[in-house]
């Protein structure tokens, strides 16, 4: 969910987007003007809904994490007012927990959210439950996917840096080596230098 701590989401309240025809009735759809109350525990959705009744209203939460306002109300004999909102909430909310109250023309929705422990708990596939900090801990004794106790992987870590060393070395001697045979090809011999 896009949320600005006491900011609105609409610009304008009220405004007339499209009307419609529907049997008897025309429909007028309006975008009503909506302002986020974010707090630690809990964000506040309020909705502007000039004119309305409790009983035109209805909001909703779906098993794919929606919240769903739907309102509508006559204008006149054949004119209504009507709106419909659906936001996506966030992964840290408790959707069954969440609360409408509609009072002088507002609607105030309190969406809880979770408690950080609550929020940061994962379900591993042999089916317990961990925090994420648990997690990380055997994340940090795991090498290429395989759970090494740190001792052991200190060991690992001694023998890698040793091969290192030793190739190093090696390469060191050797390029040595042929530097000296380089050398001594070229040197003149005691020989040759008294022939002549």
């Amino acid at each position: 969910m896009e949320k600005a701590s006491s900011s609105s989401i609409h610009p304008s309240s009220m405004e007339t987007k499209a009307a419609e025809a529907t049997g008897n009735r025309f429909y007028e759809i309006f975008e009503p003007y909506c302002k986020w109350n974010t707090h630690e525990a809990q964000d506040i959705l309020e909705v502007h809904l000039k004119g309305f009744r409790k009983e035109q209203l209805k909001v909703q939460t779906n098993n794919k994490g929606i919240l769903k306002i739907h309102g509508e109300r006559p204008l006149d004999a054949t004119k209504w007012s009507r709106f419909q909102k659906e936001l996506k909430l966030d992964k840290n909310c408790n959707p069954n927990d969440i609360r409408a109250k509609f009072s002088r023309d507002i609607l105030s929705i309190t969406i809880p959210k979770k408690p950080k422990e609550e929020a940061n708990r994962s379900i591993h596939k042999d089916g317990h439950e961990s925090t994420s900090s648990e997690d990380k801990k055997k994340k940090r004794g795991r090498v290429w996917g395989v759970r090494i106790s740190k001792r052991r992987m200190a060991k690992v870590a001694v023998v890698i840096v040793a091969v290192v060393v030793v190739v190093a070395i090696g390469t060191q001697i050797a390029r040595l080596v042929r530097g000296h045979r380089h050398t001594l090809e070229e040197a003149p011999t005691k020989d040759s230098s008294f022939m002549g």
